[in-house]
């Protein structure tokens, strides 16, 4: 979608729901779905791993983290997703 700038919490959405929809998915893979650059999903999904929402499979997939689907679980707006920042600065 040129044009149209997405906040963080709605590429962390859709790298989400990619994943709910795909058991697992390489950045690249999960780059091409949501139109963006692939640097760009792979600091969301850093992001995601840290709050607990995704991990790192074997090959460099990611995939969600299994819960117990309980309501109270926070979403990724609630999240400090995209407002943590990395001291790396190959981030």
């Amino acid at each position: 979608m040129p044009g149209r700038e997405f906040t963080q919490q709605e590429r962390a959405r859709g790298i989400l729901e990619a994943l709910a929809e795909t058991s697992q998915a390489t950045t690249t893979e999960l780059a091409t779905a949501l139109e963006t650059h692939p640097l760009t999903v792979e600091r969301h999904c850093r992001a995601l791993q840290r709050a607990g929402y995704v991990r790192r499979c074997t090959g460099g997939a990611y995939a969600l983290v299994e819960t117990d689907l309980d309501s109270s679980a926070p979403s990724p707006d609630d999240a400090t997703v995209g407002r943590q920042r990395s001291t790396n600065p190959a981030d």
